[in-house]
């Protein structure tokens, strides 16, 4: 394989919980639970904070989304070598119950990857909870930096 993107390069080489890089990650208090680059899979936390909540109490979809996204993105960064990126094009979310304030976690795993897209799904989850939340399936095209 080759040298790991920037953004997983810690987590492979010290394995444990890392931070994801960037505002809106640290907002969500994203950190990465699991990666394993061969299988194309990520485990991710997130605890969005009373910022996130609408006003029935509930996370709002958009960053019930966002959280599904970023674990997609995570599977899909443990395959890329560095220098080389990529954009969701698409993202399809299906809600399938209101998502509550509190600990979540969001599997991913790529179900293929091209030359030039990526596919992926993923399923969120209250922490520990065998009931999902939301589930995505996303398709994401491949840029050079």
């Amino acid at each position: 394989m080759s040298e790991p993107h920037p953004i997983l390069k810690a987590f492979l080489e010290h394995g444990g919980p890392r931070p994801v890089p960037g505002p809106l990650a640290e907002s969500l208090k994203a950190s990465i639970l699991a990666l394993d680059p061969e299988a194309g899979t990520a485990l991710l936390a997130f605890e969005p904070d009373e910022r996130f909540l609408q006003g029935a109490g509930v996370i709002q979809g958009g960053i019930v989304a966002a959280m599904l996204d970023f674990a997609c993105a995570v599977a899909a960064f443990g395959r890329l070598p560095a220098g080389q990126s990529f954009g969701t094009v698409s993202l399809q979310t299906s809600f399938l119950k209101p998502c509550l304030p509190g600990l979540h976690q969001a599997s991913a795993r790529l179900t293929r990857m091209g030359a030039r897209v990526i596919f992926a799904e993923a399923e969120l989850r209250r922490d520990r909870s065998e009931s999902l939340t939301a589930t995505a399936s996303a398709v994401m095209a491949m840029t050079s930096r």
